[in-house]
């Protein structure tokens, strides 16, 4: 984890990926992957990633590289390590109409609770090892500095037995509790486990702004953390020029059922900007949606992906799969 502080710029136009073999096509090939990875970075939210898949991001991929390098890691596999040219890349995502995060950003404290199988236990810096490891994935895929707590005894004895961020009452204690920190901003959240999904509901609590409130699920811890950090982007991200809406189609494959249906449409049904949504289409394990969008197509990335229980085919504009 990064160490709590003032707000602070992040190399967010550098990523390190694997290279399969020496060849020039698999250095191509990677350039495109670590392109992808700086696009989440840079927007904040993973399914930017997606961008890189298509021509134009292929092409943009080749033509932002500022140059990149070889390394190894811990096991010995060969990393390609690429940086890309960051006013290129912010004017390639503006023309995909993709609101991005600013690249000064700050560092965010995070108090969780998990609750799962009747058990409730608080997320620290290394502990429980899966939790911790999956907020530092999720946060330094999309550019975010996250703070896990060091949860030593002082601050044990203190936490809530509760933590429900729709009732600041409850969070109270850890406010208290972050002034050691001084972080820039303070996420409470709260992470539960039924049936096989997992919902996180989180605040947000800046000096001098108001407080914001979301939630987000997914089929595993990892996922509802991935969801709930792009909807945070989401929040915070600056939003290119748009237009009046405009008419846009999406074909969602993998549905083969009323749950995933229902889980898609409600999703989009909760986009504040999506207007007269309709189905065109259901069936043969896919479904066809109609709506209207400010920015049309090229604003799918930022205002309808974000913790979308589907993710973008490569090569497909308006094609997703669903992710169960």
């Amino acid at each position: 984890m990064l160490p709590a502080g003032t707000p602070q710029a992040l190399d967010l136009y550098r990523a390190r990926v694997p290279l399969t073999d020496d060849g020039q096509t698999a250095q191509e090939a990677a350039v495109v992957v670590a392109f992808g990875q700086v696009l989440a970075q840079v927007a904040g939210r993973g399914a930017a990633a997606a961008l890189a898949d298509q021509a134009a991001g292929k092409q943009a991929a080749a033509r932002t590289v500022l140059g990149y390098g070889f390394s190894r890691d811990q096991d010995g596999n060969t990393l390609l390590e690429a940086r890309f040219d960051p006013n290129a890349v912010r004017g390639f995502l503006a023309e995909q109409g993709v609101a991005t995060v600013p690249d000064t950003r700050p560092t965010l404290l995070l108090w969780l609770q998990v609750q799962h199988d009747g058990n409730t236990l608080w997320v620290g810096a290394d502990e429980p090892p899966r939790l911790a490891a999956a907020v530092d994935t999720a946060a330094r895929a999309r550019g975010w500095p996250i703070l896990l707590p060091l949860l030593d005894l002082a601050e044990r004895a203190e936490l809530p037995a509760h933590a429900n961020p729709h009732d600041p009452a409850t969070l109270a204690p850890l406010k208290a509790l972050a002034a050691r920190y001084a972080p820039g901003g303070v996420l409470s959240g709260r992470l539960n486990g039924i049936d096989g999904r997992w919902r996180i509901d989180l605040r947000l609590t800046r000096p001098d702004s108001d407080d914001h409130v979301w939630a987000a699920d997914g089929a595993s811890p990892e996922a509802a953390l991935g969801a709930a950090l792009d909807r945070l982007s989401s929040q915070l991200a600056v939003a290119p020029p748009s237009g009046p809406p405009q008419a846009v189609e999406i074909t969602v494959r993998g549905i083969d059922d009323v749950t995933a249906y229902a889980r898609v449409w409600e999703h989009l049904s909760q986009q504040a900007e999506i207007r007269q949504l309709r189905p065109l289409a259901v069936g043969d394990g896919h479904a066809v949606f109609a709506f209207a969008l400010p920015g049309g197509a090229a604003a799918l990335a930022d205002r309808v992906e974000p913790g979308a229980p589907f993710t973008r085919e490569a090569e497909a504009e308006s094609g997703y799969r669903y992710r169960p």
